[in-house]
């Protein structure tokens, strides 16, 4: 019978979309929908592909004008079959962050934040700064919104437990440890001073202490202290009572706490149209230890339950995200979408409670969510309102038909025909869009000059993606013309002002900047004070940082790998051996004689060689 009635709402889409349903397989996977002009309208992802895909050709689904909207322009559903719905997730993130699809509720905030990371499957763990987890054993805490927050973290471990920090083997081979170890800040590990087991009484303080389990952290130290006195070791109890008496510190300085203490994170959604915001408030060991907001793009139509999950998707999807034991979620979640969340406890590996509270500490948690939400949607739209208007005023300049909104800044940097590099910056509503950003190592002939150079960036970019609403290049007429007749010979031009040039005033003051439009023999001259002008400059700014960043990185790095051929002893081969090992220059240079021998295969000389090379 629901066959039936299925068919029966399928028979008003085209013959094509129907057998596409039909031919959909019933596996966990993702599927596309694409417009007649092939682009990706939308991206999502499902445990039976193929009854998902027939959800939105049904007159019963309920999702609102915006689906419903995108329905109607569907010509092609593409699906890609994965093994498990955690898989089909990773491959939906990965989609959905490349293509950013029009009907997709999106995470507008795309950074990569940082984690600890600690090497708890090592014989000796040791805390270091990553970027996103792996599958190796290690344990990650995070991800840390505030880069303070991150150094503090650091600071406080460092402070209070005698962890080790270097990067030195700590195969007990050294002949005597590093200062960290006279100044009691590390039990020497790489000069064999601490037994694995007692250093991995210290190991387990810290994981304690990151979990934010102080009290059972506390518990632990005062147990061993009194051990410890017991056996008349004042000394070492004394060391542990230090210790005991730092976290006490740490833990009244913590400010608002609630009896939990696993982790929890807590969600809220916070509205007003056509402004909408996801909350986050992190609990950990029973305090508040991070908040943030992200911004949501497609999302004013969309039910709260739709948002949640495009959130839980996008966030806790991310390879860098840690997923707490418990979530809080300021809407219920229907019991069907909820079942489809099942893939956070398998990411876990534990169970992930997820539910609505209605009183008691967890209460209080969501309402101060709630709160700081709405405080951060005041300063939204405050924002939106300053670049609403730099953007009006922009498109007013330089006599764009709309306000634009995604806008990219190209620049060059080189020195004479040395390591030259191009770098692509993009803005979204007058904010930096890092995930647009794209760096370009150019190799051409001999003699090549930044006209050339800048064609050969117009081609690499755009021989695939569409031109931004906006595109600046940073340079005179001469390199607009350039990336101009470029792009008309790609026909990737088009009729309205789209693509212009940014320079400084040479002649008289040296402080305006001027814009220089295709077929405009003039320069505009922008007003030195304007928002429109602040958000060009900034673009401009931003490129050059980070062409010069790539430069820089790239020149340092071919230079030493040049001076590294250059010693006696050490060939391509050899080379190669090291860099597989170290993953980097500056690794090899920091590593001990004893190591690069082993790796190397080279006698104490030929490594002292490439430690000296370090410091020259």
């Amino acid at each position: 019978m629901a066959d039936s009635n299925n068919q029966d709402n399928e028979h008003h889409f085209l013959p094509e979309i129907i057998e596409r349903i039909r031919m959909a397989p019933s596996e966990p996977g993702v599927y596309i929908m694409k417009d007649a002009e092939d682009h990706i309208l939308y991206v999502g992802k499902s445990r039976n592909l193929r009854d998902r895909i027939r959800s939105y050709f049904t007159t019963r689904t309920g999702r609102g004008n915006r689906i419903a909207m995108m329905v109607t322009k569907i010509r092609n559903i593409e699906t890609i079959v994965t093994r498990t719905e955690v898989d089909a997730l990773i491959l939906e993130n990965s989609l959905i962050k490349k293509h950013r699809p029009k009907y997709n509720v999106l995470l507008r905030d795309d950074k990569t934040y940082p984690l600890l990371k600690f090497t708890w499957q090592e014989s000796f763990p040791r805390l270091s700064v990553v970027r996103r987890t792996q599958n190796d054993g290690a344990l990650y805490f995070g991800p840390f919104v505030s880069p303070g927050a991150l150094r503090d973290t650091l600071k406080l471990v460092a402070r209070t437990f005698p962890l080790a920090s270097c990067e030195i083997p700590l195969d007990g081979s050294l002949e005597r440890p590093c200062v960290e170890y006279q100044i009691q800040r590390c039990l020497g590990p790489c000069a064999g001073l601490v037994s694995i087991a007692d250093y991995r009484k210290v190991a387990n303080e810290v994981r304690l202490f990151l979990e934010g389990k102080n009290d059972d952290l506390l518990s632990a130290l005062h147990q061993e202290m009194a051990s410890l006195a017991k056996d008349l070791k004042f000394e070492e109890a004394a060391k542990i009572r230090d210790r005991f008496l730092n976290v006490s510190m740490i833990q009244e300085k913590q400010g608002i706490s609630f009896d939990i203490q696993h982790s929890v994170d807590v969600v809220a959604v916070v509205r007003d149209p056509p402004f909408v915001l996801v909350e986050l408030l992190q609990l950990r060991g029973g305090s508040v230890s991070g908040k943030r907001e992200i911004d949501i793009k497609n999302g004013e139509e969309a039910p709260d339950s739709e948002l949640l999950g495009a959130f839980f998707d996008q966030y806790y999807g991310k390879d860098l995200s840690t997923i707490p034991d418990e979530i809080l979620v300021g809407s219920p979640i229907p019991e069907d979408e909820l079942m489809s969340l099942g893939w956070l406890s398998e990411k876990k590996c534990g169970k992930v409670r997820i539910h609505h509270p209605l009183r008691g500490d967890r209460k209080t948690l969501l309402d101060l969510s709630v709160k700081n939400g709405q405080e951060a949607l005041i300063e939204l739209k405050k924002q939106k309102g300053a670049f609403k208007e730099a953007l009006s005023e922009l498109a007013e300049i330089l006599g764009l038909e709309a306000p634009p909104s995604l806008m990219a800044c190209v620049d060059i940097s080189n020195i004479g025909d040395a390591f030259p590099v191009a770098s692509y910056v993009t803005f979204r509503d007058g904010k930096p869009e890092k995930s647009g950003y794209r760096k370009f190592r150019i190799q051409l002939e001999k003699g090549q000059d930044d006209f050339k150079m800048l064609a050969h960036v117009m081609e690499r970019q755009f021989r695939e993606n569409p031109l931004p609403d906006l595109l600046v290049i940073d340079g005179g007429p001469g390199q607009l013309g350039a990336c101009v007749e470029k792009l008309a010979e790609m026909s990737k031009l088009p009729a309205s002002r789209r693509v212009v040039s940014i320079a400084k005033e040479r002649f008289r003051t040296g402080k305006l900047e001027r814009i220089f439009i295709p077929g405009q023999e003039n320069p505009v001259i922008l007003p030195p004070h304007s928002k429109a002008t602040h958000i060009l400059v900034h673009m401009r700014d931003e490129a050059h940082r980070f062409a010069i960043t790539y430069h820089r990185s790239l020149r340092e790095n071919i230079l030493r790998e040049s001076r590294l051929l250059k010693i006696p002893g050490i060939g391509a081969e050899r080379e190669k051996k090291l860099l597989r090992e170290f993953h980097s220059i500056n690794a090899i240079m920091a590593a001990p004689v004893e190591e690069i021998m082993r790796v190397a295969g080279v006698s104490r000389n030929v490594a002292q060689a490439i430690l000296e090379l370090g410091k020259g």
